[in-house]
């Protein structure tokens, strides 16, 4: 019995090269389908098993899947008859496939683009008759040192960009096996973030701050493969994922979202910041960690995730960059894990980050205290942001037992003892359960800067 495992790239250099919700998309999901055709040719060779990715159910390889990826960038099999050179082979022939796909959308030299196409899509394979105690987990280390040796690519011309371009891409074939028609469309950022059509935006700018605003979410799994050691099947795991992954697609399209990938634990989407149900994006990411919870069974995994919120009319790829550094350099690095990082763009250039974990009192608060601002059910003082900054010095040296007399003493007004009073509980009670240290302050104020931003102060 061998193992023989494959990762391909560079997934998110390409993705960097759109431009658009569309072209972020078709980055995206020629990877996927890709994956998806090698992997079509290999279960069908006798006596091979798939460890990674679940592969049991046959509507995951149906032509037709109205545009989510979920296919991951690697796979590892078991096989006593397969080659290393048996499944080269079906890759080359793929590529050669893909390359001729993308030669007939850009309309270029079908020879020149599946060279370009076979050096671009870098393949890297792994073989071993080694016994693992764990092959999940032992070769996917193997896999990651094997993708840190990214060959330079040189060629006259760029055909991904050119693939990538809107129009080129939404009549290719490619859209045309996915959605079984080229009368395609992708709702812009500008649309995602409103909740509304292009016509309708058209005609009415009258949009609320939070409108104006997208939120990119990136969620990946923590202690993942502490999970799966505790697991003999790891066939099992992988289903598990993938039952996961359908919910998702569910919970994202319900909400108003996109889903952009969706692959065991490994999720893209672009949301609304709120939607016309007056659920936040919070609420996406705690309906999303339930569901993965529920899939798996355990709390030994969850789910981390990055988003950055940003101007619709911000650079799309920078936004894309500003989530992914959220969820890797923040919320996967947070102690135990189990985090939400946001990463928040203002218009005007200035810029603002918190991480908090899930489990934490503090950040259920701000999600609620985020929902009733922005539905209006909570009214807060214009000022109360420059306020509270006001005293910022004296919170780092009173108990916290003395807020509540703090709070008396600057906020005494009429408004505050009525139109503002619930409100000024919930911020209390927030900078309560944060605490008064140096770094809580600096959350809170994140916290609180971007409630202002989404509600449109000034």
């Amino acid at each position: 019995m061998k193992h023989i495992a494959m990762t391909l790239g560079p997934i998110t250099n390409t993705m960097m090269l759109g431009r658009k919700t569309s072209e972020i998309w078709g980055a995206s999901y020629l990877f996927s389908s890709f994956m998806k055709a090698v992997i079509n040719e290999l279960k069908s060779k006798a006596g091979v098993q798939f460890l990674i990715p679940y592969v049991g159910d046959e509507t995951l390889f149906n032509t037709k899947d109205d545009g989510i990826g979920m296919f991951h960038d690697r796979f590892i099999l078991t096989s006593q008859t397969l080659t290393i050179q048996d499944v080269n082979a079906i890759i080359q022939e793929q590529k050669i496939i893909f390359g001729k796909m993308i030669a007939a959308s850009i309309k270029k030299d079908p020879n020149k683009v599946v060279e370009f196409f076979k050096s671009y899509l870098q393949t890297y394979l792994y073989e071993s008759h080694d016994v693992y105690e764990n092959p999940v987990l032992d070769i996917s280390r193997i896999l990651d040192s094997m993708e840190l040796h990214t060959p330079v690519l040189q060629s006259d011309e760029d055909y991904m960009r050119l693939f990538l371009n809107r129009d080129t891409l939404l009549h290719s074939s490619m859209i045309q096996a996915s959605f079984g028609s080229t009368k395609v469309s992708f709702d812009s950022i500008e649309a995602i973030a409103a909740q509304e059509k292009e016509t309708e935006i058209e005609n009415s700018k009258d949009f609320k701050n939070a409108a104006k605003y997208i939120a990119i979410i990136h969620a990946d799994g923590d202690n993942l493969g502490e999970y799966i050691k505790g697991h003999k099947n790891v066939s099992e795991v992988s289903k598990n994922l993938f039952e996961f992954d359908k919910q998702a697609v569910s919970i994202i399209r319900e909400y108003g979202a996109l889903p952009l990938f969706v692959g065991g634990d490994d999720l893209l989407i672009f949301a609304p910041v709120i939607n016309k149900e007056k659920n936040t994006v919070i609420d996406l990411v705690d309906k999303l960690s339930v569901a993965y919870k529920n899939a798996l069974q355990t709390d030994k995994s969850t789910l981390s995730f990055g988003i950055s919120i940003t101007y619709y009319k911000y650079p799309l790829y920078e936004a894309l960059s500003k989530s992914r550094n959220a969820l890797f350099d923040k919320a996967k690095g947070y102690e135990g894990k189990n985090a939400v990082a946001l990463s928040v763009q203002k218009h005007s250039g200035q810029s603002f980050d918190l991480c908090i974990g899930k489990n934490k009192p503090a950040y259920k608060n701000f999600s609620e205290l985020l929902q009733l601002v922005l539905c209006e059910e909570v009214a807060l003082p214009h000022a109360i942001h420059h306020k509270i900054a006001s005293f910022k010095p004296l919170l780092s040296h009173i108990a916290i037992e003395r807020l509540d007399d703090t709070f008396d003493n600057f906020f005494n007004e009429d408004l505050h003892k009525s139109t503002f009073k619930k409100g000024l509980e919930e911020i209390k009670n927030l900078i309560k359960d944060l605490g008064l240290d140096e770094e809580s302050q600096k959350t809170f104020f994140a916290m609180l800067s971007t409630i202002k931003l989404l509600r449109g102060d000034r």
